[in-house]
């Protein structure tokens, strides 16, 4: 480390593996094509730095990175360490232990789309895996533009990284989204990677699935057995799912997002795998096969939650003007990058029906947007009201009470921010008076779990390490949920279809609130807290 090196705070020093149990994910090597990018310096390499002091990571692991520029090993090592120092769960690393971490890290300079700068990877990646004794063993994220992907593993391929079936050599490839921008787009792309590679070879990541409240979904339904019975037709009014977002198109996002749009870039993969989570049936085994099959059901048996055209059941909008946490915020329209005629989603709602057994007839209301009043996601499961009401219903706010409505049952997952689990149900308010006061049960990781969360990037690199498939999607599960969002695309598109404006800073435009009072319901508010 050079010696104008910024002043660091000592690190807490790592709990020894033998006392935690933690099991290295075996040596292999790790490419990060696209390592001068924001997702590099923003999750990859802090979730690295994470997983190696925790002690998942094997010391003997290089990590690689692969961009264009020329850059020195040192040079990266520098802009790493910039990008990992005080945004760990570590907090500010020491010299000795960045000393340590930095040693393994590389620089490989490569022109994607170049089929020629491969063979000079190859002699650059050889003495590093030689001095580690990583070679054959590899993972491949490619943190780059999608239109890059099929380069990437044709020139993997061409250069004799991409071992067969019958080699004791593996290779494992990390997709970010988007995969396809409409079901044909995705089934091309598949069919095309599928010259190079074999489906367990191919890792699409979904960040929201190793989020640790997604996780535990799957425990507190299939791992509780006085609440799974309860979710179903019989016991369930309703279910909203909600991925609220409160920034725009900051650090110059608006050129991909006006190509994307919310349907496509958070409803069609984060929205909906939350609600295969919800309601899959239990899988025979735990295992990726297993739970992939179970939630590729769900997907097939999705359908619009009205009758009639996409118009009855989806609300595309777009934020205007307005205020955010205070501040001003502008029109989408005027964001940077953003053509004036823009009829790009920045919000999409829709009421949709898993038409199975379990659920016939019980609606979901799935909304995401950007430009809300907080960053928050969350489930929120409302079961039914009780055949017969008994008694009266009081609610206070200070000293000041007064009789109301019934209140359902709710259970609340809470995804980000403040990962908690909530049940609200009713008790007796004390006095002579038979009267009904909600309360509610509230599990907050923060303060039943002391450490600190491992973040998403974190959890789903450890699994592709060690080729654990389970919380990334698989093909037919992929083009399942294109199969289903693409009539809408194709619809907007047709009808050409304007978004209903919604002003920044509030919870979306009226339609989407009409779409739940024709159910006579209302959509829930969450709160960031």
């Amino acid at each position: 480390m050079s010696s104008d090196q910024p002043s660091v705070v000592t690190a807490p020093q790592a709990i020894p593996q033998a006392a935690t149990g933690h099991v290295p994910a075996g040596d292999a090597t790790i490419m990060i094509f696209g390592a001068s990018g924001d997702l590099t310096a923003r999750k990859l390499m802090p979730a690295l730095f994470d997983l190696w002091y925790e002690g998942y990571l094997s010391d003997a692991s290089p990590i690689i990175g692969v961009a264009r520029r020329p850059k020195s090993d040192e040079e990266f090592r520098n802009e790493i360490f910039a990008d990992v120092n005080g945004n760990v769960r570590a907090g500010q690393i020491s010299p000795e232990r960045w000393s340590q971490f930095a040693s393994r890290l590389h620089y490989l300079q490569l022109d994607i789309a170049n089929p020629s700068d491969y063979a000079p990877l190859v002699n650059g990646l050889v003495p590093i895996e030689q001095a580690a004794g990583t070679q054959g063993k590899r993972v491949v994220y490619l943190a780059t533009a999608p239109d890059l992907f099929l380069s990437a593993v044709e020139g993997l391929s061409q250069s004799g990284l991409v071992p067969g079936r019958e080699s004791a050599d593996w290779l494992r490839v990390v997709f970010e989204k988007p995969f396809g921008h409409d079901l044909a787009s995705a089934q091309e792309l598949s069919t095309q990677l599928r010259r190079f590679l074999r489906e367990d070879q191919i890792y699409r990541i979904d960040h929201y699935l190793g989020k640790e409240t997604v996780q535990n979904i799957l425990l507190f339904r299939f791992g509780n057995s006085i609440f799974e019975p309860l979710f179903n037709r019989n016991h369930i009014d309703h279910v909203q799912i909600t991925v609220a977002e409160s920034q725009g198109m900051e650090r110059g996002r608006g050129g991909y997002y006006d190509h994307s749009g919310a349907l496509r870039d958070v409803l069609q993969n984060h929205v909906l795998q939350l609600l295969c989570l919800i309601a899959m049936e239990p899988p025979a085994l735990f295992g990726a096969r297993d739970l992939h099959d179970e939630k590729l059901k769900v997907l097939k048996a999705l359908s619009g939650g009205n009758r009639g055209d996409v118009a009855s059941w989806v609300i595309p909008g777009q934020y205007s003007a307005g205020v955010v946490d205070g501040k001003p915020a502008a029109s989408y329209l005027s964001e940077e990058r953003i053509p004036p005629d823009s009829r790009t989603e920045t919000y999409v709602a829709m009421k949709v029906q898993v038409d199975n057994w379990r659920w016939a007839g019980v609606p979901f209301y799935l909304r995401t947007g950007k430009r809300m009043p907080s960053r928050v996601s969350e489930i929120a499961i409302q079961f039914k009201l009780p055949p017969l009401n008994l008694f009266s219903t009081v609610e206070c706010e200070g000293d000041i009470c007064d009789l109301v409505g019934a209140r359902p049952n709710r259970l609340v997952f809470r995804i980000q921010p403040s990962e908690s689990i909530k049940l609200s149900f009713s008790t007796k308010r004390p006095g002579m008076n038979y009267q009904i006061h909600p309360v509610t049960m509230d599990f907050n990781y923060d303060a039943t779990f002391k450490q600190a969360l491992p973040e998403a990037y974190e959890r789903l690199l450890l699994d592709v390490l060690r080729g654990d498939s389970t919380l990334f999607l698989r093909t037919d599960e992929l083009e399942a949920a294109w199969q289903f969002v693409t009539p809408v695309l194709e619809y907007w598109s047709r009808h050409q279809t304007v978004p209903e404006p919604y002003r920044a800073g509030s919870w979306g435009p009226r339609s989407a609130d009409d779409l739940l009072l024709r159910d006579s319901r209302n959509w829930r508010t969450p709160s960031s807290t």
